[in-house]
């Protein structure tokens, strides 16, 4: 019986989120989605739940802005097999993580090791990032279905009411597990697809389990026809301020 009250309580919370959520992407008057308009003189964050959500999500704006972006990858991975020891887990992943940021020419990168699946009770470790160092956060979609994903946001939003993020900063959010449902900026990837496909499969951990680099790359040109491209990464971007209110 508490069970089922439990869950019950936990479903009308989802619902009444979830109504949030859409009621303000409904006030959006974008309709198609604009590129992507970054400065050579802005820096970029770009926050990982796991090794590899960074390039599934963003791997065309990692290509194209390789000199411009930081990366932080938040957990171990250390579950990503279940067939291979939770320590073996980890260093594959990290190894793997490492060889796509130097393919990549990502300058500075870091892991913050947080045991996987476990980021949402671990919000002290992610407050020591700085993040008035940059313009632009990316994250995933916050209507990602991942625990892990979803405590991203939770923990961008803690941080902005404690004052660690300021009111200009940019969050954008990015696609993996979960599609956005009114994305208003885009990547071109129509030059660069095979090469994000390329980044993606050197995670060969993951890809033996779900063929994500041809899975992605069709949701990218799908996403293309909206503006009349061959292939986009799309993503939603709002001030900081104004994702507070999501």
């Amino acid at each position: 019986m508490l069970k089922q009250i439990k869950q019950k309580l936990k479903a009308n919370i989802v619902k009444k989120v979830i109504k949030k959520i859409f009621n303000f992407y409904n006030k959006m008057e974008t309709i198609y989605p604009e590129p992507l308009n970054i400065k050579k003189t802005e820096k970029i964050l770009v926050l990982a739940p796991h090794p590899d959500d960074e390039s599934i999500g963003c791997g065309g704006l990692l290509l194209k802005y390789a000199s411009q972006c930081n990366v932080i990858c938040l957990t171990d991975g250390r579950y990503g097999d279940l067939n291979i020891e939770p320590s073996k887990m980890i260093e594959i992943r990290q190894k793997e993580f490492e060889s796509v940021m130097r393919k990549l020419a990502i300058n500075n990168f870091a892991l913050l090791r947080i045991e996987d699946s476990k980021l949402e009770f671990n919000y002290d470790t992610f407050k020591q990032i700085n993040f008035n160092k940059y313009n632009y956060i990316f994250i995933p979609n916050n209507l990602d279905q991942h625990p892990d994903h979803q405590a991203m946001a939770k923990h961008i939003k803690k941080a902005y009411i404690e004052n660690k993020i300021k009111d200009n900063v940019k969050i954008v959010m990015y696609e993996v597990w979960g599609t956005l449902p009114l994305p208003n900026r885009y990547v071109d990837l129509s030059d660069i697809i095979n090469k994000k496909k390329e980044i993606i499969n050197m995670y060969h951990s993951q890809v033996k389990h779900i063929d994500y680099a041809n899975k992605i790359t069709a949701l990218n040109e799908y996403r293309g026809i909206s503006v009349n491209k061959n292939s986009i990464e799309t993503y939603f971007e709002i001030k900081m301020k104004d994702f507070y209110e999501l």
